[in-house]
Parts: structure tokens; C-alpha cells; sequence
């Protein structure tokens, strides 16, 4: 007599994982990510706590996973214009022109998620806290080797590498944070082109007065 084949055992998967990574990064991004719980986005999605539990392990799980999401969405796309081959100013120019895109155009919230989840971070979890400091570390790292390229054709200010990438990743913040308060995009790009213009314009000046 041939053997009935092992039916599957607990309940059959029914979350939409993308609708409910995508529902959650758009509630963090636009209300913050400690005011914002996993029965918040069950009610959006229709999903079950058990089944959000069963696909994240847990709240921090969610957000981890959130954050590597938005990593892909608005992270990446600035390192990959600190990797492109061309002059400082144009990537300085490149850079204010992503930092003060027009999120309403884009059907985004304002501001930065990743800026939002490092200010409260004291109140996000291990894993999400483990995601954050990586991508902090990956996009300080990308500013440095770009710094030290345009450092190499005489393009940047003499100052040491570390500290000008703090300082240009401080700008970032600054910029996410303004936005998020109201502050006109064109007046912002003002106040990045004077404190980036800076770091272009000093190398060059030091030329000069040589």
C-alpha cells in the first residue's frame, strides 16, 4: 500500500510581504518610526499580527527589513553619485539636486527615513540599530573615497578625509531635517551650495594665493 504524502503543517502563507514592507516604510517615513506599530500596519494591509511575527520575527525585524528597503530606494542612488567618474562640482551639484528633489512630485514623504531612524535610534531595536550603523559606515565610506579621488586631481580642500566626510554627511542630515520642518527646497540648495561650495572652492583658492 503506497504511503499518503505528508500534508503541509501549520497555516498556508497569505501576507504580501512587498505590500506590507512597502505600507510600513511609507507610515515610517512619514509619521516616524517609533510612532508607528505593527497593529497600525495590519490595519492598512489586512495582514494578521501572526502572520507579520511569522514573516519579520518581530517589530525590530520589520523595521530592519524596512531599512533595507529604503537602503535600495533612496541610500544607494546617493553613493551612486559619489561613484560616478566625473568632476567635484558637477558631483556636488548632482548631490543637492537628489537631496532637494521635490517629494510631493514624487509622491514621498519629506525628509529621510534613514536620518529620521539614526535621531531615534535609543528606541529602534538590535537588528534595526546593526542595519543602521552598516549603512552609516558604507555611505561614510563612499563620501571618503570620493573626497580622496577629487582630493588626488587637486579638486577638494585641504582637509583630512574623515573629517570632511562627517561634515558633508552632517549637511545631508541637515538638509533631510529642513525639509521635513517646511523649508523651501530652493532654500536649501542654497544653504548646501554655500557649505559644500566650500569644500570644492578651497583647494582651488589655495592655488591662487600659491
Amino acid at each position: 500500500m503506497s504511503e499518503k504524502p505528508n500534508s503541509a503543517r501549520g497555516r498556508p502563507k497569505t501576507l504580501d510581504r512587498d505590500r506590507v514592507l512597502q505600507t510600513a516604510l511609507m507610515a515610517y517615513w512619514s509619521k516616524g518610526p517609533t510612532n508607528v506599530s505593527i497593529s497600525d500596519i495590519c490595519g492598512v494591509t489586512g495582514a494578521s499580527k501572526p502572520g507579520v511575527y511569522r514573516e519579520f520575527g518581530s517589530d525590530d525585524g520589520l523595521k530592519k527589513s524596512v531599512l533595507d528597503t529604503y537602503h535600495s530606494l533612496a541610500v544607494q542612488p546617493l553613493i551612486d553619485i559619489l561613484e560616478k567618474d566625473q568632476s567635484t562640482t558637477d558631483t556636488i551639484d548632482a548631490l543637492i539636486g537628489f537631496m532637494t528633489q521635490d517629494h510631493m512630485a514624487l509622491g514621498i514623504p519629506q525628509g529621510c527615513l534613514f536620518v529620521m531612524m539614526r535621531a531615534q535610534s535609543q528606541q529602534l531595536g538590535p537588528s534595526t540599530c546593526e542595519k543602521l550603523h552598516e549603512v552609516r559606515r558604507d555611505l561614510l565610506g563612499a563620501y571618503k573615497a570620493w573626497i580622496e579621488r577629487a582630493k588626488s586631481r587637486g579638486e577638494f580642500a585641504d582637509t583630512p578625509s574623515d573629517i570632511a566626510a562627517l561634515f558633508v554627511d552632517a549637511q545631508h542630515g541637515s538638509a533631510m531635517w529642513m525639509q521635513r520642518e517646511g523649508v523651501a527646497n530652493d532654500t536649501i540648495a542654497s544653504v548646501l551650495e554655500t557649505a559644500l561650495g566650500v569644500l570644492a572652492a578651497g583647494e582651488k583658492a589655495g592655488a591662487t594665493a600659491r
